[in-house]
């Protein structure tokens, strides 16, 4: 058992062939310190979410610690390795008696140059047969070597929207059994049946939906694959709000403001609009069945998301058309041919 262990890295990203060596380096020391080196290079994912990731990662480590130094430099082939050695060396402020590695560094004789008073132990790579440069040139197809805490940060969001009865809903949870994630749906409904129905509904019914729909999207983010699929979003609520209400009074306003705010916030990846040339189809909850009413909602839905500055997708055609044409977009976007 050893006294103190460094084990460093960019851990951009993290993944579980880091995850398989830092477990193996904790059960040979008394303490691990898990060095986090920062490069001056803004296409690195940012320091602060790959700390958290080794934070989250190792908190049931009692024995380890993660720290963090920085470097000027832009790259690796520019890193100032003595300089990182010794902000180490300080930061510890303890004789470092052992130094993990990456066989890839084995026989370079850098570790060896740089704590000559270390023993070094190098982890085979092949163990767990993946990169992070082989992750980042494509996530999806990695996926599976991604910690969960990890994975998250790679979700893409993807928004169905659309005015009623477009088959928003069937085509979410039809998605969602295909790439085999969660999916978020509308929160309206919950609310709209709470409330006795869409005649029934009040302003604060919508303020309800969008502070719901949040929460919903935020849980299902926990267990999603690779993709998240969402019923529709704030700008829509915003579209029925204003539908129901007609005023312009100071609640009004305020529902606007929140609204266009969280859509200001959202970090969607894609939004399907789905065009209103299906059939209408009554399910307890819609009103605006006519074709000239459902052109007009359509139309001034458009200047809605034009005005927040949202580009879509258009989807038109039957059932199967749209969900193969929303299948193609989304495997597009996750890397795919």
């Amino acid at each position: 058992m050893y006294k103190v262990g460094m084990y460093g890295g960019t851990f951009n990203p993290l993944h579980l062939g880091h995850v398989n060596d830092i477990i193996k380096a904790s059960n040979q020391c008394e303490e691990l310190y898990v060095v986090l080196s920062v490069m001056n290079n803004s296409l690195e994912i940012d320091h602060r979410e790959r700390f958290k990731w080794l934070k989250n990662m190792t908190k049931h480590m009692s024995n380890v610690k993660v720290i963090e130094i920085f470097d000027d430099n832009s790259s690796k082939d520019s890193y100032d390795w003595d300089k990182g050695a010794s902000d180490i060396k300080s930061i510890i402020a303890k004789k470092i008696d052992v130094v993990f590695a990456g066989d890839d560094y084995k026989d370079k004789n850098i570790w060896e140059k740089l704590y000559p008073e270390a023993e070094v132990i190098y982890f085979s790579r092949k163990e767990v047969n993946v990169s992070s440069t082989m992750i980042r040139e494509n996530p999806y197809k990695y996926f599976d070597y991604l910690p969960s805490v990890v994975q998250r940060y790679y979700i893409k969001k993807v928004c169905i929207i659309g005015t009623e009865s477009c088959g928003k809903t069937t085509l979410v949870e039809n998605l969602a059994l295909y790439f085999n994630t969660t999916r978020v749906l509308e929160a309206g409904r919950y609310i709209c049946d709470d409330a006795g129905g869409i005649d029934n509904m009040q302003r604060y019914h919508y303020f309800d939906i969008l502070f719901k729909h949040k929460q919903l999207e935020r849980e299902a983010l926990e267990k999603a694959n690779k993709v998240l699929f969402i019923d529709t979003d704030s700008l829509i609520t915003l579209y029925y709000y204003k539908l129901g209400f007609s005023t312009n009074n100071k609640i009004d306003k305020a529902f606007k403001k929140v609204a266009t705010g969280i859509s200001d916030l959202n970090d969607y990846d894609l939004y399907l609009f789905l065009e209103p040339d299906v059939a209408w189809v009554q399910d307890g909850t819609r009103t605006y069945g006519e074709d000239k009413v459902r052109e007009d909602n359509n139309l001034m839905l458009k200047k809605l998301l034009k005005y927040q500055g949202i580009k879509y997708l258009s989807i038109k055609g039957n059932y199967e058309e749209r969900y193969e044409k929303a299948c193609e977009a989304v495997v597009k976007l996750l890397g795919g041919d």
